[in-house]
């Protein structure tokens, strides 16, 4: 009966697949973080336009508590990223996916008692990860936001944007650009209120 019913959560465990952060690859790599994210970035832009799963954005609190940006890569998309680099650095970061994988099959669980807190730690998991991911979707560049409300780009100006998320708090968050190199993130409230400070002119 135990085995039976262990079967029943087979498919929340495999349903989360292992992942390997940018911030690992950077350490394996002997890379600048910054450089990986880049990196990242130019690959999620072929992933759009080829229609392909993009790689899942995350945030992890820094030595001084500041909530910085990484990434969490899938095997596949972790393969697709080091096809550029060198053949030692490849070898380094194929490892460490065995590594993982190795620990991921120890980690099924071996009784229904097992079972039960694994899943309810993968559930805890995929919560807070949609959190995040929640909280991600709600940063835009200029382009984007202008692109997503059939605005011009051009009519935003940074410095008021800036002004704004300083004002009421919000930080400025930073991402690559493959045009424009590093570009500034505001937070969807900043832009409201820049609309909304745009058309009280209109109105007066």
């Amino acid at each position: 009966m135990e085995t039976k019913e262990l079967t029943l959560f087979e498919g929340s465990f495999e349903s989360t697949p292992v992942t390997m952060s940018s911030r690992e690859i950077a350490s394996l790599t002997e890379k600048r973080h910054d450089n990986i994210l880049r990196d990242c970035d130019e690959l999620n832009e072929s992933y759009r336009k080829m229609e392909l799963a993009e790689i899942s954005a995350d945030y992890y609190k820094d030595a001084k508590n500041r909530e910085q940006r990484e990434y969490r890569l899938t095997r596949m998309q972790c393969f697709d990223l080091m096809t550029g680099y060198s053949r030692e650095l490849r070898i380094k970061v194929n490892r460490r996916w065995e590594e993982l994988e190795k620990k991921e099959r120890t980690q099924f669980p071996t009784s229904y008692a097992d079972a039960l807190r694994k899943l309810a730690a993968v559930v805890e998991q995929n919560e807070q990860q949609q959190k995040r991911l929640d909280e991600a979707a709600q940063w835009y560049s200029i382009k984007r936001w202008a692109k997503e409300h059939g605005t011009d780009w051009r009519d935003y100006r940074w410095s008021v944007l800036k002004a704004l998320s300083h004002e009421h708090g919000y930080k400025v968050d930073k991402t690559f650009d493959s045009n424009y190199g590093e570009v500034n993130l505001y937070h969807r409230r900043v832009f409201e209120m820049y609309e909304n400070g745009r058309k009280w002119k209109q109105l007066h």
